[in-house]
């Protein structure tokens, strides 16, 4: 006769079920994303993150016209073909300005670069647009030069 506890998993395979359980409704399909409620200029942080350490991840965050119209993949490799001399790196950079109008942002960034040439301080320019489920995406970067006109 089988006793009441032989019907059971053991407690190691219940918490192994549990944590399989809890990864299956907390990733997505489709790999680990950016979560949806995050801000444009918390989007270009993030992006500081992952670029150019994690392609991978960065060609996740940007739109096509901000890779050229060139496909993730090979966006992926040609990044890596240039960054792999540069030995570029992001510092943490500091939000001088957001802008949210609509499906569009623009975010001006104060950030640190350093690569093999050398270290400055940058402005840039990070343009963004909603996606179609609510999310942010880069779709270009350029430096930031203020209008020496501008507030005159």
């Amino acid at each position: 006769m089988i006793e009441a506890q032989d019907r059971y998993f053991s407690p190691s395979w219940q918490l192994v079920v549990v944590c399989t359980l809890l990864i299956l409704c907390v990733v997505p399909v489709g790999g680990w994303s950016q979560p949806s409620s995050l801000t444009p200029s918390e989007v270009v942080q993030l992006w500081l993150t992952v670029y150019p350490d994690n392609l991978d991840r960065a060609a996740n965050m940007t739109t096509l016209t901000f890779r050229q119209g060139i496909s993730r993949q090979d966006w992926i490799e040609g990044q890596e073909l240039i960054l792999k001399g540069l030995k570029m790196k992001y510092g943490k950079g500091r939000v001088l300005y957001e802008d949210i109008r609509g499906e569009q942002a623009r975010v001006i960034l104060r950030v640190r670069v350093s690569s093999w040439m050398g270290s400055a301080n940058k402005d840039e320019l990070y343009s963004l647009v909603k996606g179609e489920e609510g999310l942010w995406f880069i779709d270009r970067v350029d430096e930031y030069v203020p209008d020496p006109n501008e507030g005159r």
